[in-house]
C-alpha cells in the first residue's frame, strides 16, 4: 500500500471534509473508520448553520468562515458527484419565554446526503477510505510521525489528524498527549405534516424543529452528559414532542418518521481542539467540536489543512490548542 501524505482517523464529517479539501490541495489522503462512514455523531445532525446566538463568542470566527464556504462546498460536490447535500437557507426564528426573534436566512444541510457526497467525492479523487478499522496506537520515532497501529496492521503517513470524536482522548492518551472531552447523548427524531410545511427553523428554550428539503422535520435534542448509549428513551421523545408542540401546534397532528441518537464529543471549555498536537511534527487533531461539528466543518477543513501545508490559517488557533488545559492551570 503506497504511503499517504496524510492519514485521518475518523470519518464524521470533520474527518470526511478534511480528507476532501487536503485532496483539493494535491494531497495524498487515507481515512481510517473503526465502524462505517458517518454512523456517529454526524448521522444524528440535525444539520443547522446555527446563528452566532447558539455559539460561544470564541467560535464566531470560524462559524462566520464556515458559512461562507458552505455553498461553494455544497455546489462543487454536486458538480464532481451528482448528489446533493440537501442545502437550504430558511429564516432562523429563535424563542426565548415570550419573545421571538427572528434573523436572517440561515444555511442547513441534511448531513446523511452531505456524507454521501463527501465520500463519493474522496473516492473519485483517488482517496482511500478503510472501514471496519480500529486504530489502537499512534506510531512515532524521536523524529518524525510512522502512522498508527490498527486491527489490520501498521498504517502509515507522513502527518497524521485524529479527527476521531470521543475516541480521540483514547488514542491520544497512547503517546501521552491528555485532552479534556467528555460524551453528550442527544436524542432526535423526525415527522412529516399531515398537512401544510414548515418553512423556518424554529428554536426554543428546550427543542430545536428543522424543516428538511424532503418534507421531513427534524425534532431535537436531549442532552444526557455522561451518557455513550446511542439507545432511544420513551422519556426522551416524549419531553421531544411536549415541547415541540408547544413550540409549533400544527405537529400535534404530524406523522412519525423515525427516532435515533447520537453521542457528541464536548470539551471542558466548550471549544473544540483544533491544530498541531503538544508540538509534535506531523500530528494535528481536531476533535470536541459537540453539537456545532455539522457547522464548522469547512472551516476546520480549511484551517487545518492550512496548517499542514505550512500556511498562516484564515483564523488564529491559539484558542483551540491541545495545551491550553495546562497553560490555563
Amino acid at each position: 500500500m503506497t504511503q499517504p501524505d496524510v492519514l485521518i482517523i475518523g470519518t464524521g464529517i470533520i474527518g470526511l471534509t478534511l480528507g476532501y479539501e487536503l485532496l483539493k490541495r494535491g494531497q495524498g489522503v487515507h481515512l481510517l473508520e473503526q465502524s462505517t462512514v458517518g454512523q456517529g455523531a454526524t448521522r444524528a445532525a440535525a444539520g443547522m448553520l446555527a446563528t452566532d446566538e447558539e455559539l460561544p463568542e470564541a467560535l464566531h470566527e470560524l462559524a462566520a468562515l464556515s458559512r461562507m464556504l458552505y455553498p461553494g462546498l455544497v455546489q462543487q460536490l454536486f458538480d464532481e458527484t451528482g448528489l446533493g447535500s440537501g442545502y437550504l437557507e430558511q429564516p432562523f426564528c429563535l424563542q426565548h419565554a415570550n419573545q421571538q426573534m427572528t434573523f436572517n436566512p440561515v444555511g442547513q444541510v441534511d448531513p446523511r446526503l452531505l456524507t454521501q457526497a463527501l465520500r463519493s467525492a474522496i473516492e473519485r479523487r483517488g482517496g482511500v477510505i478503510e472501514e471496519e478499522t480500529t486504530v489502537s496506537r499512534i506510531e512515532r520515532d524521536e523524529r518524525a510521525m510512522i502512522g498508527v497501529m490498527t486491527s489490520r496492521g501498521l498504517r502509515t503517513g507522513r502527518q497524521v489528524i485524529v479527527a476521531a470524536g470521543r475516541g480521540s482522548e483514547t488514542l491520544l492518551g497512547t503517546i501521552g498527549t491528555t485532552i479534556d472531552t467528555f460524551p453528550v447523548k442527544g436524542e432526535c427524531l423526525s415527522v412529516r405534516l399531515a398537512t401544510g410545511r414548515l418553512d423556518r427553523t424554529l428554536f426554543g428554550d428546550t427543542v430545536y424543529l428543522v424543516p428538511k428539503a424532503d418534507g421531513r422535520i427534524i425534532i431535537g435534542a436531549t442532552e444526557h452528559v455522561g451518557d455513550e448509549s446511542t439507545t432511544v428513551s420513551l422519556e426522551g421523545i416524549r419531553s421531544l414532542l411536549a415541547a415541540a408542540i408547544n413550540l409549533y401546534p400544527p405537529l400535534a397532528e404530524a406523522v412519525f418518521v423515525e427516532a435515533w441518537a447520537g453521542v457528541r464529543p464536548q470539551t471542558g471549555d466548550g471549544l473544540p481542539y483544533l491544530g498541531t498536537v503538544d508540538g509534535i511534527d506531523g500530528l494535528f487533531v481536531a476533535t470536541g467540536h459537540h453539537r456545532h461539528g455539522i457547522l464548522l466543518a469547512p472551516a476546520t477543513a480549511n484551517v487545518l489543512a492550512d496548517c499542514l501545508m505550512g500556511q498562516t490559517p484564515r483564523v488564529t488557533l491559539d484558542g483551540f490548542n491541545s495545551r491550553r488545559q495546562e497553560e490555563s492551570r
